[in-house]
């Protein structure tokens, strides 16, 4: 009697997790078995007497966690990429592993499709919609996206339809997610389980479109208020009365390409420095000036056409607003602090910055807010400081121990700089993918300096004139600031005569981001014992 009873037993909770549940107890069992099996395997295997097979535990553990996100799909594609974040500074087989893990899934079906919409809005598609196109233009991780005309006025919309599984499965994934963080923080002892929960609730509210669309227009609001960035950038125009937690309609971009096609941009008579340009002083004034950041900038995300109301000039269009920061005044003034002070060399202002966010190296804190090799003062690292041949077990104990030493306390670091990093790192690729037309880190310097003046100006106008001193102290921080801004400018037009020579006798030819993508490698490795590679720069 117990064998059949036990039978029943687990067909039942098969038949109601599979029909109900939309497989989440499967997939969370399926992360248990993976986490086990990884800990057992690092439990066993990661010691120095056995440092020679190092390299291929390494491949096992990747090869699981790779076929853990590409199996679970759904929330388990954005988590993997959330992952990816920190692959950078592991062995490579993670960082190829998490360099493939794309935001793309099998469509759902039409039948599937109706019956979000009749609970949402009680009717089929084609009862909201004067046309509705069921084959769907795009597929992802958490909705598709479907073309669609409006009644009355004829508009072209584009319509996002939520998976219908992503509501029974988000909470049981993002838990499955931040166990599996403090399982990687264990094994890795690295610190990173301290980002688990900001990241599962941006995860949680990406997964509300009402939330971004509400981005979108506030974006929208913001760039229309900014007199260098209207006639430059736009966004979509959202339909709130066909916009849900589950559905979005926003108006559909015609006659555009992504952000990384020169051949396309180039055929418009267009030029990739204006486009580059718009988009950079957009995402700029973001982080700056607005305080609200779209935090998944690659190209998919960033459009280009000819302007509507002059074909010779470039519009930006930015789509996809459902990953946003918010930035409190406070910590947007310590940003642009911190960015002005690593122009003028503020030391002291940059220690204090990091430290009180936690870090316990400036000079690594420092360049990763620039994406360039940045020395708060001259070292030299001692000879036994050496961390050994890359990949070794001593190399990575090593990397390790800096790691640790550098996030000082966790406790401290502004979740915000979680995205925000990652936001910096996209458009420094998007720029390296055009051939880096764009002065970037001038122009979030010159953003850098308008934030810090907009949120000192009410405390400026509280206080009285400082005197002669302190006006000679800032004068003379102006004249180094755009010193050094000069000397940067100086390098890049050089870069840009070196590609233009290059490029005239066929050679190959590096932009002024691949050199300081160089750079910063071996700042890594010499500073931290860590081996990158490109993989570590897609963002």
């Amino acid at each position: 009697m117990l064998l059949p009873a036990l039978a029943v037993s687990v067909i039942s909770v098969y038949t109601y997790d599979h029909f109900v549940q939309a497989n989440a107890l499967q997939r969370s069992l399926f992360t248990l078995y993976t986490g086990i099996s990884i800990a057992l395997d690092y439990k066993f295997n990661f010691k120095p007497s056995k440092s020679e097979s190092i390299d291929a535990l390494h491949q096992r553990v990747a090869d699981r966690l790779h076929k853990l996100c590409v199996t679970n799909q759904g929330l388990y594609i954005k988590l993997g990429q959330a992952l990816g974040m920190q692959a950078a500074v592991l062995p490579a087989p993670y960082r190829v592993a998490f360099a493939n893990i794309f935001d793309a899934a099998p469509p759902i079906t039409y039948d599937q499709v109706k019956q979000v919409f009749q609970d949402e809005f009680g009717q089929d598609p084609h009862q909201v919609f004067d046309e509705f196109e069921e084959k769907p233009i795009a597929s992802a991780s958490i909705a598709q996206v479907h073309r669609a005309r409006l009644k009355r006025s004829g508009q072209l919309v584009a319509v996002k339809v939520q998976r219908p599984e992503i509501v029974k499965q988000m909470e049981w994934d993002l838990f499955s997610y931040k166990a599996l963080m403090y399982c990687y923080d264990y094994l890795f002892e690295i610190p990173c389980s301290w980002m688990a929960d900001y990241i599962a609730s941006r995860m949680r509210l990406e997964t509300k479109f009402t939330i971004e669309a509400s981005n979108a227009e506030r974006t929208s609001k913001n760039i229309a208020g900014e007199a260098s960035l209207r006639h430059r950038v736009s966004v979509p125009t959202v339909h709130w009365d066909k916009t849900t937690d589950r559905i979005m309609t926003a108006d559909f971009v015609e006659g555009a390409c992504r952000l990384n096609d020169r051949e396309k941009i180039r055929s418009w008579g267009l030029k990739e420095k204006d486009v580059m340009q718009a988009a950079t002083d957009c995402f700029a004034a973001m982080v700056f000036k607005f305080g609200l950041v779209h935090c998944d900038p690659h190209y998919g995300n960033v459009l280009v056409r000819p302007h509507p109301n002059n074909k010779s000039k470039p519009e930006v269009v930015i789509i996809d607003h459902g990953l946003y920061v918010e930035l409190t005044d406070e910590f947007r003034r310590d940003y642009s602090l911190l960015w002005k002070s690593l122009f003028v060399m503020d030391t002291p202002t940059i220690e204090r910055i990091a430290s009180g966010w936690g870090f316990g190296s400036p000079d690594m804190f420092a360049s990763a807010t620039l994406l360039r090799p940045f020395r708060t003062r001259k070292q030299k690292r001692p000879a036994s400081d050496s961390p050994g041949a890359p990949g070794s077990f001593e190399a990575q104990i090593s990397v390790k121990e800096k790691l640790k030493n550098m996030l000082q306390n966790e406790k401290l670091i502004p979740r915000e700089l979680v995205f925000l990093t990652r936001c910096m790192r996209m458009m420094q690729a998007n720029n390296q993918t055009l051939g880096s037309p764009v002065n970037r880190i001038n122009i979030l310097a010159h953003w850098a300096v308008d934030g810090l003046a907009d949120t000192s100006r009410s405390t400026q106008q509280a206080t009285h004139p400082a005197g002669i001193r302190a006006w000679l102290h800032d004068q003379y921080n102006v004249w180094v600031f755009r010193s050094f801004l000069l000397i940067i400018d100086a390098g890049f037009l050089l870069t840009k005569a070196r590609q233009a020579i290059l490029a005239l006798f066929g050679y190959k030819h590096e932009g002024f981001e691949d050199l300081l993508q160089k750079q910063i490698t071996a700042m890594a490795r010499d500073d931290l014992g860590v081996e990158l590679d490109d993989a570590a720069f897609e963002g």
